[in-house]
């Protein structure tokens, strides 16, 4: 027994030699380990990246655009046509031309054909050949647009909200990283004291069990007494290797919170658990105006709103004005090579008519979609100031609870004391001895829980009233 007992001790002062040589965190430094670490909160980041892009693609609407073009025309066969075109003659009068029609001798009228028309006196022949083998057509162009019926106001306007919602959801991911990195370290602190009342409670038995087994061999106490110690002395050492495999588990769970490797010995700064009366923590107020997620449906009815005026941009008129400069070439015809370089400007104006109230219908459909908007920020209003009402109530609790079990810790560890007193003196038996003790350590034990749960909880209030991380 005396073997078994040293050897636990020997592994325990093992594993905190091992322990104390690593680096030591605080819990700050496992914020930002969790901050740097966090997989969502990366992703949010790039979401801002993303808005940021989108915001500057959006800004050079305003801008006009320039673009270069170029068509080529490979054709393997030419354009070959006759073309009988009546001739014209000059006015002797005016020197202008006039058509060479054939006019009667007799009548001195023009002679009719068969289809009705005049004849002519002579028509020319003319065989033409056009080649597109070798054609092509490039240029450049500059388009400025003038009006969009508000579009691109809109669009610039729904890319600042865009950014805005990027970095309010950063926040939002931001807080969540940190409560559970908060949750994890003293989750790790309230472990790592149990694990030291465990080793507390072995020792504190392995003497009883040495002075039971002194009194059983000169006679003073019945086996009866030694069998009990022993019984309560190897439950200890069970619930000691329990709480080293918790420790274990938060070890590693604070591992892969903060990002570190599983195998890392972590030893954290805060030992004990230092909680203060949370004075002055009062959540009357709308104190949920400050949450991330609050905020975030806030930004939603601005997108909608400019999204409403997107939806009416499209049944505006809009405006325009292009110029290009192009030159065509490659072109022959009847043997003669045809190019032409030229400068043209166009102006275009677009006004709807009708769509038999397409437009009316998607606007009130938009308007519809910010209505819910509205009614979910409602809703989620009351379920914030709730939430945070509760998280108050709950760190109110938290607190009584520590004072109850200080003072059950204090009572237990004086009815303790009084036992093992008048078990010395032969007053007490072991069977009230162990019970004694069996209450300090448990009362010890929810003394632990209960200063945990209030540092857990008033992250969580931290978190509802939108202050967690900001110091």
């Amino acid at each position: 027994m005396k073997t078994i007992n040293y050897m636990l001790i020997f592994i325990f002062l093992i594993l905190r030699v091992q322990v104390a040589a690593q680096e030591h965190l605080t819990l700050q430094q496992v914020r930002d380990l969790a901050l740097r670490k966090n997989e969502t909160l990366k992703i949010a980041g790039k979401q801002l990246e993303k808005a940021e892009a989108q915001k500057a693609a959006v800004r050079t609407l305003r801008l006009p655009s320039f673009s270069a073009t170029a068509t080529g025309i490979y054709q393997d066969k030419d354009f070959e046509m006759e073309l009988i075109l009546p001739t014209q003659k000059p006015n002797l009068q005016t020197g202008e031309l006039e058509p060479n029609i054939m006019m009667n001798p007799v009548t001195g009228q023009p002679v009719m054909g068969t289809d009705g028309n005049p004849l002519f006196s002579m028509y020319a022949w003319m065989p033409l050949n056009v080649s597109l083998s070798g054609a092509y057509l490039a240029g450049v162009a500059i388009e400025q647009p003038v009006y969009a019926g508000g579009k691109i106001n809109a669009g610039n306007k729904m890319a600042d909200v865009g950014i805005e919602m990027a970095g309010e959801n950063k926040k939002l991911q931001q807080m969540n990283a940190v409560a559970e990195a908060d949750n994890a370290y003293w989750t790790y602190i309230s472990v790592f004291q149990k694990v030291k009342l465990a080793q507390q409670g072995v020792d504190m038995l392995a003497e009883l069990v040495k002075k039971a087994q002194d009194a059983h061999e000169v006679g003073m106490s019945g086996r009866n007494e030694l069998l009990k110690a022993r019984v309560e002395y190897n439950k200890a050492i069970l619930n000691l290797q329990k709480a080293q495999n918790g420790f274990e588990l938060s070890r590693m769970d604070l591992c892969r919170v903060t990002g570190l490797p599983f195998n890392t010995e972590i030893m954290a700064v805060d030992t004990t658990i230092s909680v203060n009366r949370p004075a002055g923590m009062a959540a009357g107020g709308e104190t949920f105006t400050r949450r991330p997620e609050y905020r975030l449906l806030q930004k939603n009815i601005d997108l909608q709103e400019q999204q409403i005026r997107m939806t009416k941009a499209d049944f505006l008129p809009t405006a325009g004005i292009q110029a290009g400069y192009n030159h065509i070439g490659g072109i022959e015809f009847s043997g003669t090579d045809f190019s032409n370089t030229s400068l043209n400007v166009l102006a275009s104006v677009k006004i709807p008519l009708f769509h038999w109230g397409e437009g009316m219908n998607k606007i009130n459909a938009t308007k519809i979609d910010k209505e819910i908007t509205e009614l979910e920020l409602e809703k989620t209003k009351k379920l914030l100031q709730l939430e945070s009402e509760q998280a108050w109530l709950n760190l109110q609790l938290a607190w009584e609870r520590i004072q109850l079990n200080e003072i059950a810790l204090e009572q237990a560890e004086e009815n303790l004391r009084v036992t093992r007193d008048n078990y010395e003196v032969g007053m007490e038996t072991i069977t009230e001895l162990l019970m004694a003790q069996t209450n300090w350590q448990l009362s010890f034990s929810e003394l632990i829980d209960s200063k945990a749960d209030f540092k857990i909880k008033e992250t969580v209030w931290l978190k509802a009233t939108g202050q967690l991380g900001k110091e």
